[in-house]
């Protein structure tokens, strides 16, 4: 029981040992994504516990420098690697099902529940904000990317990630925020 009340604490400490051996994701990201996780599932009434365990484990197995194939297989890799922990920590399988489900398809519109569509909802939201642009274009430029390569590949994640928004008051703030971070760049 004492495992499970500590589902989220021990996922962050799991999803912060990552990032510092992988060197990626930004861990500030990360800080705005649980944020808008912890606001969207009280308003859209989901297991904020769920939301912010699948948040931190959805970028565990992760690393800019990989090649292209890998990056984009990171939700796939991420859940095979969290599931020896969720056996561990002796999360049940419903929700082992649900956080893995949601690491899973975070780059899709699948939803597979509602929590997964929360997450994915906060996970995409981190990159259509101001400050979440502004802590990427930050990253970019520490990776060597040039001011104009690095503003291209803000621009580029920015549509990206508010493409896969589907909660109505989620798109309509990231709309609004898009607008904002394309007029910050022009």
């Amino acid at each position: 029981l004492k495992l499970l009340m500590n589902l989220v604490e021990l996922s962050k400490e799991l999803m912060y040992k990552q990032t510092q051996k992988n060197n990626s994701p930004v861990w500030l990201l990360t800080e705005i994504a649980i944020e808008k996780g912890k606001k969207f599932s009280k308003k859209y009434n989901v297991d904020e516990r769920l939301v912010l365990t699948s948040l931190y484990l959805a970028h565990t197995s992760f690393n800019f420098k990989w090649k292209k194939e890998i990056l984009s297989n990171h939700p796939t890799l991420s859940a095979e690697f969290v599931k020896k922990y969720l056996d561990k920590w002796k999360v049940n399988k419903k929700e082992q099902k649900i956080i893995l489900d949601a690491i899973k398809y975070h780059h899709t519109q699948k939803n597979s529940s509602k929590i997964a569509e929360v997450m994915r909802n906060a996970e995409c939201f981190k990159f259509v904000t101001v400050k979440g642009s502004l802590i990427w274009l930050h990253a970019l430029g520490k990776r060597g990317y040039t001011y104009d390569k690095a503003v291209e590949k803000v621009l580029h994640k920015m549509e990206q990630k508010r493409k896969l928004l589907s909660l109505d008051s989620c798109v309509k703030e990231g709309e609004a925020n898009c607008k904002q971070i394309r007029k910050m760049f022009a």
